[in-house]
């Protein structure tokens, strides 16, 4: 008798501690469903910069209907133009549907290294993506110091950066 209801207890533990565990799964795949992280690379070219390279992340933790989503992301960009190099870093919000189409849009600050002292600038920057075509357009303002401020306003006019690409 003590053997079955052995059995019956270790019966019931087995099934109430495998319920919890599907449980804890089920919380820990609604968790990175909400989350929703996706990368940000891509490689792209443009007026005045030749070249550009993002990397960064999305998450897309608000859904919108049945395959869209919205959120916020966060990003590095390397950029080249005929005389300077770029370092940039954005964050801002994002909306999208897998692998079809998504925009970014948001603000940052960078940075702009020249003869041993260092530009800095503030920008807004809108990106859409469908596919894997990136199309996207900067607007940048320099801040300090007062010399290279006056060097990057020679250089750049306005202040528009144009520029298409590939991206994931």
């Amino acid at each position: 008798m003590k053997n079955r209801k052995f059995s019956l207890i270790f019966l019931f533990l087995t099934m109430l501690s495998s319920t919890t565990l599907f449980a804890e799964e089920s919380k820990l795949d609604k968790f990175l469903e909400a989350l929703f992280p996706w990368p940000i690379l891509s490689l792209e070219s443009g007026y005045p910069e030749f070249f550009s390279a993002d990397v960064g992340v999305e998450t897309l933790f608000i859904p919108i209907g049945n395959e869209t989503r919205a959120g916020t992301y966060v990003c590095y960009s390397y950029a080249r133009s005929k005389y300077d190099n770029f370092h940039r870093f954005s964050v801002g919000l994002a909306c999208g549907m897998m692998g079809l189409f998504d925009a970014h849009g948001g603000v940052g600050c960078g940075l702009m290294p020249k003869n041993h002292e260092v530009l800095h600038t503030v920008f807004g920057e809108f990106s859409a993506r469908m596919f894997l075509l990136e199309v996207k357009t900067i607007y940048e303002t320099p801040l300090k110091p007062s010399g290279l401020k006056e060097y990057y306003n020679n250089r750049y006019t306005e202040g528009f950066k144009f520029k298409i690409g590939l991206s994931i």
